[in-house]
Parts: structure tokens; sequence; C-alpha cells
């Protein structure tokens, strides 16, 4: 063995021998080294490239000398804020973390006023991560420390200016310092963050914020709730829709991410230029029992899988300094449309044909609640509103379909007399309608137009928060649930456990409507009608008080008008008759 061998030997024993003096004098022991490290301490590391989109993906974290790239500051700060819509804490980890966001205008079934943040869920967020020269994105989920409490103490009531908070985190002995700005009267924080101590250490301007977990189901029927829940990027004021299967990720510069349920959301809103929005997805079991363990109002927070727990992520083309807002609060179109980058569009208002009627129906509500503080008045004003609306078309579909009754003894002779000759039938049928003016299309044609108000009807009757707990009288306390009178002990399919009273009347406004239109003997035209109308009331007796009200009025207003328009037509003298 040469003299340089033996050397090289000597060196690495020596190596070897020092280095758990080394790692007690950097604080890691040598049997913690290349173990993973607690969630709450976690340094979240990837690749430097597009995240994998495997379906049961997981965040897995990789051990990070923490003492090297982060001072020790782990006592956790926690500032209490009130503000005339919100209880918030907010929490010096991950530098600001909202602990807890209380809304005061929204309550459970139970009366629990909805919390917007739920602890194991999405308690962990507005993390800010950010690409080193190595290819690892480092996390800054820890060590942070309140800088600015001027107020001296921990309970702050925002009344008339905004509240700013200041976060300090020391990073490879750099300095990153995060400002959360909090409005009164207002849903949303702004996010002001100074990368520029750190910006040699960061690669390829990739700065990222998320926030992770969404938000949490509120309603007492998850499965309805669950047809809502969404997470979306837009791009451009183009919405791409997460399919709740692969994770998104969408390079060039984002508007916006968000995740909402059926009634509220969370929204990441860029200020300063972005450069790619993400979704990851957490729909496998194992994820779910580590997640989810808590319930709201004694409902699982999520169904089955089904509806996944998702992390929403903004990346900023800058490295100095990036700005950007959260929106946590409820789905109110003025709310959203105010930040002017589409956000609003994450509503359900339909498809593009009927989503301008269904903001308008949104927009006269609203109008009407100023001067009718109840939204079951309302909802009887603006039924009689859509009726004056429509009268013009009923009117004519009811002239037009009396005019049809009167003249089918006529058609049926045609038809027994040119019984072996279809073409013939119809020949003089048509001859038939053009000597009476019928058109048979005419009591079908009005009808039609109105199907697109009627769409948008439902669905903003069935989604909009305004009426979400409003009262109207009586046994209806919740215009935005089923009126339910009677509880039952079992499930019936497509009917429910509870019998609602708003669909009976509506079936039978149905019947009676549907019996003063049809004059016809045709059993089977009868019992069709019977049908429809229990159908209705089977299919209806889950859906939303508001919506029920507003489809019985809309019947017995029906009612009321057909008998106006048959008092006060002409009657026909009578069919021509047709000569043998």
């Amino acid at each position: 063995m040469d003299k340089k061998t033996l050397q090289a030997f000597l060196l690495i024993g020596l190596i070897l021998m020092a280095m758990p003096y080394y790692y007690r004098m950097i604080g890691i022991s040598p049997e913690e080294e290349g173990q993973n490290i607690s969630e709450n301490d976690s340094l979240f590391v990837e690749q430097n490239n597009a995240p994998q989109t495997t379906n049961n993906e997981t965040i897995q974290n990789t051990q990070e000398n923490t003492n090297q790239r982060f001072s020790k500051t782990n006592v956790e700060e926690k500032i209490d804020i009130e503000t005339n819509l919100f209880n918030a804490i907010i929490s010096s980890n991950s530098g600001g973390s909202i602990k807890s966001f209380i809304l005061k205008d929204y309550s459970l079934n139970d009366s629990t006023l909805v919390n917007l943040v739920i602890n194991g869920l999405n308690d962990k967020n507005l993390v800010l991560s950010y690409s080193n020269f190595v290819g690892e994105n480092i996390s800054l989920d820890h060590n942070w420390k309140l800088i600015n409490n001027n107020y001296g103490y921990n309970n702050i009531k925002i009344e008339q200016n905004p509240l700013e908070l200041t976060f300090q985190t020391s990073v490879n002995n750099s300095t990153v310092e995060k400002k959360l700005v909090f409005y009164p009267n207002k849903y949303f924080v702004d996010i002001m963050v100074n990368f520029k101590s750190l910006s040699n250490s960061i690669s390829q301007n990739r700065v990222n914020l998320m926030w992770k977990g969404g938000v949490p189901m509120t309603e007492p029927n998850p499965k309805d709730e669950g047809t809502f829940y969404a997470s979306n990027i837009s791009q451009g004021k183009e919405i791409s829709k997460h399919n709740k299967k692969k994770n998104l990720f969408l390079t060039g510069a984002t508007d916006w991410v968000s995740t909402r349920s059926k009634y509220f959301t969370t929204a990441i809103i860029p200020k300063s230029s972005s450069n790619y929005g993400e979704i990851l997805s957490f729909n496998d079991p194992n994820t779910y029992n580590q997640i989810i363990n808590s319930n709201v109002n004694n409902s699982k927070l999520f169904i089955d899988g089904n509806v996944p727990v998702y992390h929403t992520k903004i990346g900023f083309d800058s490295n100095d300094f990036i700005e950007a807002t959260l929106y946590l609060g409820p789905l109110q179109y003025d709310n959203l449309k105010e930040f002017n980058v589409g956000l609003e569009n994450t509503m359900s208002f339909g498809i593009a044909p009927i989503r301008g009627i269904g903001r308008a129906v949104l927009s006269l509500l609203t109008f009407l609640y100023k001067y009718i503080p109840n939204y079951g008045m309302v909802l009887i004003v603006f039924s009689i509103l859509v009726k004056l609306l429509v009268y013009p078309l009923t009117k004519k579909s009811y002239q037009s379909m009396k005019a049809m009754t009167s003249i089918q003894p006529e058609v049926q002779k045609l038809r027994d007399k040119y019984k072996n000759d279809p073409q013939r039938v119809s020949q003089e049928t048509l001859k038939l309608y053009k000597t009476h003016g019928v058109n048979p299309l005419g009591g079908c044609l009005p009808m039609l137009l109105q199907m697109p108000l009627l769409f948008a009807l439902f669905i903003v009757f069935r989604s909009t928060i305004e009426l979400r707990g409003a009262p109207f009288l009586f046994w209806i306390d919740d215009l935005s649930r089923p009126d339910a009178l009677i509880d039952l002990p079992f499930f019936i399919p497509l009917y429910g456990d509870q019998i609602s009273i708003l669909p009976l009347i509506m079936g039978l406004s149905m019947f009676v409507q549907q019996k003063m239109s049809t004059v016809s003997a045709n059993p089977q035209q009868k019992m069709m009608t019977q049908f429809m109308s229990i159908f209705m009331i089977v299919l209806f007796n889950q859906f939303p008080s508001g919506l029920n009200l507003y489809y019985t009025l809309f019947n017995i207003l029906t009612i009321l008008q057909q008998r106006f328009i048959n008092r006060d037509s002409t009657p026909r003298a009578g069919a021509v008759p047709i000569k043998n």
C-alpha cells in the first residue's frame, strides 16, 4: 500500500469518527439522520419540475438540517382578531397561519357558528415555499415569529382601520418577512412577502403560496353538498375544473385558484405576476383516516372518499417580493365580483345560455330584500312579477290549447274517415287547423320560451347563500332546506326520510292546474296527469323549501290566471262541420 492510499484511509477514518460530534454540535443526533421528521416541523421537499399526478399522491417529508436553514423560534404566538364579519385566530406557525375563522352571520344546523378552518383539515395554511439551486422545494412552514404586536395584547378588534401583522423567519442567515393585512367588513386578507435577502438562493423565480385542505362541508346533507364541492384554476378568466381523480398543474399567468363547497369558498388571488396554478387532491381512504377526525353537525366532513381534500397553490414570477389576496368567506356574487378577476364565475349559475338569467334573478332577489326584509315574502313578490312578465306567453299558450281542444272532435272524425290513409289524415288535419286559425305548436312554443327562466330559477334557489338560514313563516325556518314537518324513522328511495308540506301543496296545485287544462276524456291522459303530480311530490320532497315555495306560488297564480283567461276569452262558435 503506497503512502497516498494510506493517508486517504486515515482521513476517511478521522471523518467517520468526527461525524457524531459534528451532529451533536449542530443539534442532530446520529439516530435521527436519514429519518422522516414530524408533519409539524416538515420541510416539504420535491423535485423542481411538474408534480406527479397519481391518484393517491401523498406529501413526503424529507430530512433536512433545520438548524442550518432556520433560526430557532419554536414558541407559537397567537392573536385573536374580531371584525363585524368574523372571529379569527392567527398563529405564528407558517408565518401567520389561520387557525380559526368563524363567520358571525352563518351557523350550522345546531346553531354553532360556521368555522371555515378546521383543526387537522386546513389549519396548516398560507405555507410559503421556494425552489433552491439543488432542485429542492423548501417549505417555510415553521420557526416564524410575530414582530409587530403594537397593541400589546392578543385580542384585537378591527373597527375602522386595517390591522397589519408582520412575521419573520431566518433561512440560511437570511430574513424572510411576511405581512398579513386584515380589514373591517371584508372577508379577505392581503398577503405580502419579502424574499429579497433570500433571492440569491431561489432558483428560476419559483416561489409559491399554498392553502391546504380547502374548506369544510357545513350542511346537514353531505351528499347534496358534495355535488357542489369543487376546486378550480382560472387563467385568462378561463376556468379549469379539477376532475377529482388527478392533480391539476397549469403553467402560465394565473388569475386565481379556489376550492368551494355549496355556500363557501377559499381562493388565492395573486396581485404580483404569477406563473402557474396547482391543485393537489387527496382522496384515498388512508389519507381520510389521518386527516379527517372531526365531525361537523354530526356529519362527516367528506363522503366515502368521493370528495377529495384539496391543496391549492399559486406560483409567483418573482424572487424578491410577492403579493396575493386570500378570500375566505361566503359565495356572494358582489363580494367575489369586487376582485375583478372572474372569481364570481365559480358560483353555480348553470351553462352559458342561462347564466345571465340566473345572475339577473339573484340581483332582483337581493334588490327586493333591501325593501322586504324576509326572503319568503320576497319570493311571493318575485312570483307575482314573473307571472306578470310571462303573462302574454301564458295567455297565448292557453288560447292555443283551448282552440286545439275545441276542434279535437273534428280531428277524430277525420281519423275515423281516413283511417286507412295516414297521409290523407295529415293533409285534411292541416286544412282543418288552417280553417280555424290554429297552430298545433302554439301551446308548446310559449312554454319552451319560459324554460331557460325556469332552469335559472331552479339553480339559483337551490344554491344561493342568501336563502341559507332565511326563515319564512311557521314551520318554514330555513328556505335553503326542506320544510320537513315530520321526520321518518327510515329512508324511502327518491323520497327521503321526512315529509315536507310544500311539495304536497305543490303537487295538489299541479293536479288542479292540469285538470283545468285537460278536457279530454282519454283515460291514459288522465292517468299521466295524476302520475306527474305524484312524481313531482316525490322529486321535490328533498329540495329546498325556497324552491318549493316559489313553484307552489307559481302554480297557484297560474290557476288564478287560467280562470281569468278562460272567463275573459270569447268562446268559439264551434267547428266548421265536415261534409261527407
